[in-house]
């Protein structure tokens, strides 16, 4: 009878939030389980090639084939719409058109979850990445984001640690190809090879000198 008495006056206590002693209770959050049947999640894919040329466009053209493929692994999930940007770096959120139309899209409450490859196709800058995902989990209600690579899903309450490394990581890996691109730019300068195409009106001799072509330069 005891037992069923502190039961009761538990369950009311939770009902009221709070006991006789003004002490708090605060239930426990339901986890969001994105493979669970229970809920439908409408979803929305995002890919990103770093640059323009035939063989990232083939890439590009391959995500797409792949999120409709996976999506269709999952009952629950609604593929509602794929954003693609081609040849825009992922340092930036400025000009990546398709990734700014999701984001609002999203918190115009269109899309329940983003699925993408992988944190760097997201947002290879820690600070872009970190308070977008945090900016769409508080939003009501949540947005939920899925890096299929890392498998992380941004909705669990260890997500956020696990995002932060990979994100520095993503961050710090687009830094080096940078400094590798300046300095391989820098020795071709230093050795007096031109940084462009084949010019127009111009040759070059022996030596690795430009002339001038004389049938090109009208």
């Amino acid at each position: 009878m005891r037992r069923d008495y502190e039961r009761e006056q538990l369950r009311r206590a939770y009902q009221q939030n709070e006991d006789a002693d003004g002490a708090l209770y605060i239930p426990a959050r339901e986890k969001t389980d994105i493979f669970a049947e229970g809920r439908l999640f409408r979803v929305c894919a995002y890919c990103r090639v770093s640059t323009d040329n035939d063989e990232q466009l083939s890439s590009y053209e391959l995500q797409q084939q792949h999120y409709r493929q996976l999506v269709g692994k999952h009952p629950n999930w609604d593929l509602c719409h794929i954003f693609a940007d081609e040849g825009i770096s992922g340092m930036s959120l400025k000009n990546r058109d398709e990734f700014n139309d999701m984001i609002e899209r999203c918190f115009a409450g269109e899309f329940d979850l983003i699925v993408t490859k992988s944190v760097s196709r997201f947002a290879r800058n820690l600070v872009d990445c970190v308070s977008l995902v945090r900016k769409l989990k508080s939003h009501n209600p949540p947005i939920g984001v899925f890096f299929e690579a890392e498998n992380i899903f941004s909705l669990n309450e260890t997500s956020t640690m696990a995002l932060s490394f990979q994100a520095t990581m993503a961050e710090e890996e687009s830094r080096n190809k940078s400094r590798s691109m300046e300095t391989s730019l820098r020795m071709r300068l230093d050795n007096g090879i031109p940084l462009t195409p084949k010019l127009l009106g111009y040759t070059h001799d022996s030596e690795g000198n430009l002339i001038v072509n004389h049938n090109e330069a009208p």
